[in-house]
This record gives structure tokens, sequence and C-alpha cells, in this order.
């Protein structure tokens, strides 16, 4: 089971992304919305080289933003990549920040729930995927959409496409089926009784012939004696 970002979520940030690109092009060159430096366009005065200043230096910082955004999300959208799996050797998340595969064994993991965490710049809940690790050390601690409380990796589930309890669920029963000890490794008991079938046969009457009684040609009876 795995989940990807949610489509509609990608779709607003790309939106946004493209608003922020357009803003930076009004406050640089087009002053449609924006305020534009005094004497512009024919002399600027003193002031209006400090105002172009700033505004070069604001529009390129909502350009570079935007264009960050509207790339991500497109990238998301059309590629597609899960941001957590849940796989037979392991979970997988893209967490990392130098290497965003991030695939944590199932022998390297206590616990997988889920919770809610309040974000710490707005206050809003959050929904997180809350993975106990028995080392964190054996997970990258630069992390991408995620947090360290301990052992515990909080990731942010937040945009995912499905819910996180059904991810928890899965991840719980895939590391459960993991560690299962195999077959042979579980000792018989001796003493317990085994599993027996009773078989019982159904005994129909005999038929009894009467050995003094003989068939006759023509259908009449003989008898055994004399003729």
């Amino acid at each position: 089971m795995h989940a990807f970002r949610s489509p509609f979520r990608l779709f607003v940030i790309g939106v946004v992304g493209l608003v922020l690109v357009l803003a930076a092009i009004d406050i640089m060159y087009v002053h449609e919305f924006s305020t534009p430096p005094d004497g512009a366009p024919d002399a600027l005065t003193t002031r209006g080289l400090a105002q172009q200043r700033a505004d070069i230096f604001w529009g390129a910082a909502l350009m570079g933003l935007g264009a960050v955004l509207v790339g991500s999300s497109l990238v998301d959208l059309f590629r597609r990549r899960p941001v957590v799996d849940v796989r037979d050797d392991g979970l997988y998340a893209r967490v990392g920040a130098d290497n965003p595969d991030v695939l944590i064994p199932w022998e390297a993991i206590a616990d997988v729930s889920s919770g809610v965490d309040t974000d710490q710049f707005d206050g809003s809940a959050r929904h997180k995927l809350i993975v106990t690790v028995h080392d964190a050390g054996s997970v990258p601690e630069a992390v991408a959409g995620a947090a360290w409380h301990g052992n515990e990796l909080h990731i942010d589930a937040s945009d995912w496409s499905r819910s996180v309890t059904d991810i928890a669920l899965a991840a719980q029963g895939a590391r459960a089926n993991a560690l299962r000890p195999p077959p042979s490794a579980v000792p018989s008991s001796g003493g317990a009784p085994s599993l027996m079938w009773e078989t019982r046969v159904d005994h129909t009457s005999e038929r009894i012939i009467d050995a003094d009684v003989t068939p006759t040609i023509g259908g009449e009876k003989g008898t055994g004696g004399d003729a």
C-alpha cells in the first residue's frame, strides 16, 4: 500500500506559484498593480532608484519561490512518485534531505502508528505517521517533511492521497508478517493431542438366499430334494 501527495493540493500549490511569478513580473517591470518607482519611467529620482532596487530584490525572491512551487507541483503531478510505500522488506518514505529515498527495514522498526501534531508555525492540527525505530542512527538525520522526537520519526501526512490510518494499519500488518518466524522454527508440543478422524462404515442388511430354493426354467420353483 502506498500514498501519493494529494493532486488537488498540488494543483493549488502550482496556482499559488504561478500567482507569485506574475506578481514578481508586475513588481519588477509592468507596474500594473504595484506602485512604480518615483520618476518612472523616464527619469528616476534618487528615491526612485532605491525603490527600483527594492522592487528588483523582492521581485526576484517572489519569482524564485513561485518557480519552485510551480516546478515541484508539476513534477509530482506528472511523475507520481509515492511519498510513502509499505513494502515486504520495509517502509519506504521520501523524507531524506540529501538522498530522498529512504527505506527503513522492518527489523529496525519497533512500532508504526498514526497521530496528530500541532504545527509550530500556525498552530493547526497536522496528521502524522509515527515510526518508532530501535536505533535512530539507521535513518538519515537530515529529513524533509518529517521531524525526530527521540526515537520517533513523525512524517507529515496532511497532504497524502490516502488516510494515514490506513497506511499505519498496513504497515503494522506487513511488519508482523515479515517478523513472523518460519513454521520450521516453531517447536512442536509433544504433549498436545493430535487431530484424529473417525471413520464409520454403514453396514447394510445382507440378503439371505435359501439354499433349498433355486430358480427353475419357466418360472417355477424347485426344491433341493429329489425330483
